[in-house]
């Protein structure tokens, strides 16, 4: 494609405005300019003046995402740079772990995109989803059998859960909105909700709500023996779908109790006393008798509200798409799959659950079982049915590799 460059940056004048932010503190510049995609050179001039100045990490848009679209390319690019690096320390602290030097050693990690990348080419917006990508390719490699039923991965885990849907081949989207920023980067298709084994219990207004607040690991749930409050996992164990005696002796200040199973049950006899019976009393028709509860009543309606939203996002990748969530086997895994699945499924008219022996690792064991991937892309410019244009086309992935 043709470019006509009318002026050229000034960077004598962004000298002083980039000297100027990192004197505030700045650390991270991402450089995205208009054009980038078919002409970066000028981006590459800007970056060039950034890292003379002192800035650690400099991103540029044209080697992130090299398409046209420029807010979703800025977007990339700012996400880019502030997130990588926390990567490289990671890293950093990762390699200096080892007794031994291992710079020799091929070392790679997983993307978003279900791929692994080696350590010197991961990088931040890669990376936003690879724990879940670790999880799809953990049960697409071991739930799904060639010609069987479509899979749907339920990796439920401490603050939310994450579902997806394997059919033989992975799923992916190429623009994706996390945290209300536009990521534009290949991705597996991962839908998640914030509901956990940690989301926390809400009475309000006459209604059961669980979360999307977290209590964390610190405090925790109350069984912790921490002063924390209600959570999906005080129902569990309250249920009895949570053995304390399956559990080592970690909890309370001092890290040698078992869970507390009576001071879970006490503090849903408190809200059931300061909170639930009060409102039925307040808001029952005269002459009628207020409504009333068990803890056990109390504990399982919160989990029905839990296992709908977890419903949700499967819905939406299937009858929502045109498939029958019926027709699918539910793959369980995290540290909390286990607990609902039974019912997720149940609710879904689904007859099968897969719960692998690893289930608690299943994102490590994906990662181990995924493939190198290397992924490239660049903007063209061509008219269809123009002579020739099929044949650059064609030439162009081989460049590319």
């Amino acid at each position: 494609e043709q470019v006509l460059i009318e002026r050229e940056p000034d960077l004598d004048a962004l000298r002083g405005k980039l000297a100027a932010l990192r004197a505030s503190g700045v650390e991270a510049v991402a450089v995205v300019l208009m054009h980038a995609y078919t002409y970066r050179q000028h981006e590459e001039a800007v970056a060039a003046l950034a890292r003379e100045v002192g800035f650690a990490q400099v991103t540029t848009s044209s080697s992130t995402l090299p398409m046209v679209k420029l807010v979703p390319r800025g977007y990339t690019a700012t996400a880019d740079a502030y997130l990588t690096p926390h990567i490289k320390a990671y890293l950093a602290s990762f390699v200096a772990g080892f007794d031994d030097d291992i710079s020799k050693v091929g070392i790679s990690f997983m993307q978003s995109d279900g791929g692994l990348a080696p350590a010197d080419s991961f990088c931040g917006f890669r990376a936003v989803l690879s724990g879940p990508a670790g999880g799809y390719i953990g049960y697409a490699k071991t739930a799904h059998t060639p010609g069987g039923p479509p899979v749907i991965g339920f990796d439920m885990g401490g603050t939310s859960t994450d579902v997806s849907r394997y059919a033989g081949s992975v799923e992916q989207v190429f623009e994706a909105r996390l945290a209300g920023v536009t990521i534009q980067a290949p991705q597996l298709d991962i839908k998640t909700v914030a509901a956990g084994g940690g989301s926390r219990f809400f009475f309000r207004e006459g209604r059961l709500a669980v979360g999307p607040q977290s209590v964390r690991a610190h405090p925790g749930p109350v069984c912790y023996r921490k002063g924390g409050q209600l959570a999906t996992t005080d129902a569990n164990l309250l249920l009895g779908r949570i053995r304390p005696e399956h559990f080592p002796r970690i909890f309370g200040p001092d890290e040698d109790q078992p869970l507390d199973v009576e001071g879970t049950r006490a503090a849903f006899e408190a809200m059931l006393s300061g909170e639930v019976h009060p409102f039925y009393e307040a808001t029952s028709p005269a002459g009628a008798p207020p409504r009333r509860m068990s803890v056990e009543q109390l504990a399982h309606g919160f989990l029905e509200v839990a296992n709908e939203a977890m419903c949700r996002p499967i819905r939406e990748m299937t009858q929502m798409r045109g498939h029958d969530a019926a027709a699918h086997v539910l793959a369980s895994f995290g540290g909390a799959g286990g607990q609902h699945a039974c019912a997720v499924a149940r609710a879904l008219g689904m007859t099968r659950v897969y719960v692998h022996r690893h289930a608690s690792i299943l994102s490590a064991v994906g990662i181990a079982l995924a493939d190198v991937v290397v992924e490239k892309q660049e903007a063209a410019a061509l008219t269809l049915g123009e002579p020739g244009a099929a044949e650059r086309v064609s030439v162009r992935p081989v460049a590319l590799a």
